[in-house]
């Protein structure tokens, strides 16, 4: 049965970067002992509020999100209006709310997203005339990190 800490330790590691390579599994003890530092380190601030964590036994199946939002975020220099990604019918959009008002700014696939990438990497100057390309790239970035990328379906 594996440690607590170390459970925690890769759970922080993929919270951070998404589902990466080296996966867990394949790192070296040295390098996994880095990231179980900071989950000494987490563990103790919890256990200061008095938080003990405890390993219940074998892990619950993952649950369904019930909402369309994978990420928001606050937009810059605007305290009124967020910038969420979202998931609908198969697709990616990107929101902006302002003032209780919402805006579909683009909505994309992640087949869209990997065409615009191989864009970008040739050199295409086709890709500098993708209004927002920078917005696009960004969420996939996201939607990967917080691994949500089949909610979208690939159409």
């Amino acid at each position: 049965m594996r440690a607590v800490r170390d459970i925690l330790a890769e759970c922080m590691r993929r919270e951070r970067y998404g589902l990466i390579r080296p996966l867990w599994a394949e790192m070296d003890d040295e390098t996994q002992e880095e990231v179980r530092w900071r989950a000494d380190h987490l563990i103790r601030i919890l256990a200061d509020y008095g938080v003990q964590m405890v390993r219940a036994g074998e892990p619950a199946p993952a649950e369904t999100p019930t909402g369309p939002t994978i990420v928001a975020n606050q937009v810059y220099d605007h305290p009124d209006t967020t910038r969420e990604v979202r998931v609908d019918a198969g697709k990616f959009s990107i929101v902006t709310i302002k003032g209780g008002e919402t805006t579909v700014e683009q909505t994309f696939t992640m087949i869209d997203v990997m065409l615009n990438c191989g864009l970008v990497l040739s050199g295409d100057p086709a890709a500098k005339m993708i209004k927002d390309l920078g917005k696009q790239l960004a969420a996939a970035t996201e939607i990967y990190r917080l691994n949500a990328a089949g909610m979208g379906g690939g159409k």
